[in-house]
């Protein structure tokens, strides 16, 4: 037998074997677009076909950062009329009408499987998919100060003491002529005031100038895993739960920076926390570690150590970035709209020429005494959701009737702020544009704006720390606007990834404008 003989033994086999495989892999992808395109209980509801037949691609997309784009492409080709399919599984509700069936039905509070991946650390209120035990652990945390009236008695000094050094840090740039990046300071505060609220102490971002341990630079890497894994429910079934991989992929305390080095310092905070009051008791204000520390359930049991840890770094893990995001992007809006920095700057000045206005200024103040600058706060969140997330709930047995449409049990149903809050037939034909005068028209137009508000969520799974970041930007914002000119030389984007929203490249100089008041 030749060598083309011995070859022909060999190769034929294997040459079957890949067809063979070939085959049974082509089969079975055309079968399942088969089944999802016409035989899904979900089949009825319009959607491209190759998104609709695997999660992978949302995935995809998601890690790409065109998320907010491809959802605008489906809602300008289906219209808002009808849910639209996005995955096998989930439908969008472009309509802000459709956020109250959704989120404010008890029989809908069971999250879906996006947020169980454990890509965000150990469980935590968040990731908590059963409502019902999302609700006894919220009820457990009560005692926190999450509401604007415990924040003003408790905390609003330590926010003070913070916009401070905050001003203070940008004089030093302006004497120095330095060009920054804006997004990036503002969300450096963002990340203090969060770890000083969970832990007493700041972190000392905006003291040193600089993301302290890379914890907000490591949160925006670790997006992309987090949005891949939420959104391919193969991988996040099937892979992630295997023996030894979800140690391989998912956050861990043996790392020295981001996520890896929060989860250790809520390790050591806890263990020393709890040793001192185990010797001398607490008698300072109760930060948020405290409160995790006496929560209890309404059988009077605290919360497990894995619990008490990983909820110790959950407003920090929550809200730092996405918090500095709002600053940014809001920030960005009111200095490159026309018009809207010389209004916004002109209603401080009559204010302080009034006497409304203390050094810094006082949440209380901003509410009452600038409404114009309130306005911006509210349409900057609007425009640019913080996190712009898939929060979908599954439909309970039986099925359920959303926004005039019957969806089947067992479906994911979820909202998209991005895309509901740039609804034409709600906001107007200029709905994509940054106005804040349409919080002003009237109380009643105010009051159906806020109701359908979702940059925060909704219903009994609203973010916790929805005041806290209120309060921040309410404190922060109006301070730089009343002490600094800015001179905006990149406006930057505003990026999402894995569902959240953060900042890149906004540069510029602050230009100091008077001195003479307060801490100038």
């Amino acid at each position: 037998m030749g060598v083309f003989g011995i070859l022909s033994l060999i190769i034929t086999p294997f040459a079957q074997l890949v067809f063979s495989v070939f085959g049974f892999v082509f089969t079975a992808l055309v079968l399942r677009i088969v089944y999802c395109q016409f035989f899904h209980p979900l089949s009825q509801f319009p959607g491209p076909w190759w998104a609709t037949s695997f999660s992978l691609v949302g995935a995809i997309i998601s890690v790409k950062h065109r998320e907010p784009q491809f959802l605008t492409y489906l809602v300008n080709r289906y219209g808002t009329d009808r849910p639209i399919r996005i995955s096998p599984t989930m439908l969008i509700f472009p309509r802000p009408s459709a956020a109250r069936d959704i989120y404010w039905d008890p029989k809908c509070n069971l999250k879906s499987g996006l947020y169980g991946t454990g890509a965000l650390g150990p469980p935590s209120l968040f990731t908590t998919l059963d409502g019902e035990q999302h609700r006894q652990l919220r009820k457990a945390l009560s005692n926190a100060p999450w509401t604007i009236g415990q924040l003003k008695n408790r905390w609003e000094h330590r926010f003070d003491e913070q916009v401070i050094i905050f001003i203070e840090k940008m004089r030093e740039h302006v004497e120095a002529g330095r060009v920054v990046c804006l997004s990036d300071k503002v969300a450096e505060f963002a990340a203090d005031i969060m770890s000083m609220i969970s832990f007493t102490n700041a972190f000392g971002c905006v003291k040193n100038q600089r993301d302290e341990k890379l914890i907000l630079t490591n949160w925006r890497i670790g997006l992309d895993f987090f949005g891949f894994v939420g959104r391919f429910r193969f991988f996040r079934e099937k892979i992630i739960p295997m023996p030894y991989v979800g140690r391989y992929f998912l956050p861990s305390i043996d790392n020295e920076l981001g996520m890896g080095w929060l989860m250790c310092e809520a390790d050591r905070q806890v263990t020393a926390r709890e040793k001192l009051v185990a010797e001398k008791g607490f008698d300072d204000t109760p930060d948020f570690l405290q409160h995790c520390l006496e929560a209890r359930y309404s059988d009077g049991s605290p919360l497990t150590p894995v619990q008490k840890r990983s909820h110790v770094t959950l407003l920090i893990q929550a809200g730092a970035d996405t918090t500095g995001t709002a600053l940014g992007s809001i920030l960005r809006f009111i200095t490159t709209t026309p018009g809207v920095f010389d209004r916004a700057r002109a209603e401080i000045d009559e204010a302080d020429r009034a006497g409304h206005l203390s050094t810094p200024i006082l949440y209380e103040e901003t509410r009452r005494y600038l409404p114009y600058f309130v306005a911006c706060i509210k349409e900057g969140v609007r425009l640019n959701p913080s996190a712009t997330n898939l929060f979908a709930r599954i439909t309970p047995k039986g099925g359920k009737v959303i926004d005039g449409h019957f969806i089947p049990e067992g479906a994911e149903i979820t909202t998209y702020a991005y895309v509901m809050q740039r609804d034409k037939k709600f906001y107007g034909e200029d709905a994509n544009d940054f106005r804040p005068e349409r919080w002003l028209e009237s109380e009643k137009r105010s009051n159906e704006l806020e109701a359908v508000q979702f940059s925060f969520g909704m219903g009994p799974r609203i973010c916790i720390g929805k005041d806290i970041a209120y309060m921040e930007m309410f404190k922060l914002l109006p301070e730089v606007v009343r002490r600094f000119d800015i001179e905006v030389l990149q406006k930057g984007k505003y990026v999402v990834a894995g569902g959240v929203a953060y900042n890149q490249h906004f540069m510029g100089r602050f230009v100091e404008r008077m001195k003479g008041k307060g801490i100038m």
